[in-house]
């Protein structure tokens, strides 16, 4: 990652020997719904007053019945562990790409829905396949948490700079937002969290297999912020 990588990452399975397939167990923990309560609180709870759009509610839960148990896990958690979940869910992606109110959540879920299907089209709400391997629902996971650092930043940037980088890079920080949530990952699944280490990691890999997560995870990115919105225009909250 960088020079805040989680504590633990000493003991990461080095990128050539992760294996490509059977790493995502089906033991389930007492956390295991934490995504989809989430979800929930957003829908009609106690994140309700926020207003984020019942289409990506919709699609955000359609996305969290295709992550396994341990990936849905991680990703609430470093949403919760930000501490800026409103912001989240509320602001802005860019300046240069849906720059309306919850559209980095709506970008955020289109990374992920792509990173799962290249051909998805999120303004049709279609249904995502039924069956997604092991490395693309890394890919989605990571795809949806690679701009989270954002949620630190009070106003809205321009991504056309990172855009035109040969190797995207995740915005800001990246372990500062899920170093809790990757350390309590690497206790209940050491390889799941070393291919979210090697994926999630600025800078180049030689290992085949992490390459390609790795480009199928940005371009997903990529081109999530090039796909129109599908939400009405309006000021972002706070504008």
């Amino acid at each position: 990652m960088n020079s805040h990588a989680p504590d633990l990452t000493r003991g990461v399975l080095p990128a050539e020997l992760l294996p490509v397939s059977g790493f995502i167990t089906t033991s389930r923990a007492g956390d295991d719904h934490a995504l989809h309560d989430l979800i929930l609180r957003v829908n009609a709870g106690s994140l309700a007053y926020l207003g984020v759009p019942a289409s990506l509610v919709y699609r955000w839960a359609c996305l969290c019945g295709r992550w396994a148990p341990d990936l849905q896990v991680f990703i609430a958690q470093v949403l919760r562990h930000t501490g800026n979940l409103d912001h989240f869910l509320v602001q802005p992606a860019a300046l240069d790409h849906h720059r309306h109110a919850h559209g980095l959540l709506e970008t955020s879920i289109t990374a992920a829905e792509l990173a799962m299907s290249a051909e998805h089209d999120p303004a049709s709400l279609m249904p995502l396949p039924l069956q997604v391997d092991e490395l693309q629902q890394v890919c989605s996971a990571a795809a949806f948490l690679f701009d989270v650092a954002k949620v630190f930043d009070p106003s809205p940037g321009d991504d056309a700079l990172r855009g035109a980088e040969p190797e995207l890079t995740p915005y800001g920080d990246l372990s500062r937002c899920w170093r809790s949530s990757w350390k309590a990952l690497a206790a209940r699944n050491p390889l799941l969290a070393g291919w979210m280490y090697h994926i999630g990691r600025p800078g180049s890999c030689s290992a085949t297999a992490v390459r390609v997560a790795r480009s199928l995870t940005h371009q997903a990115v990529r081109a999530a912020w090039h796909m129109p919105s599908s939400l009405p225009t309006r000021p972002p909250r706070n504008a």
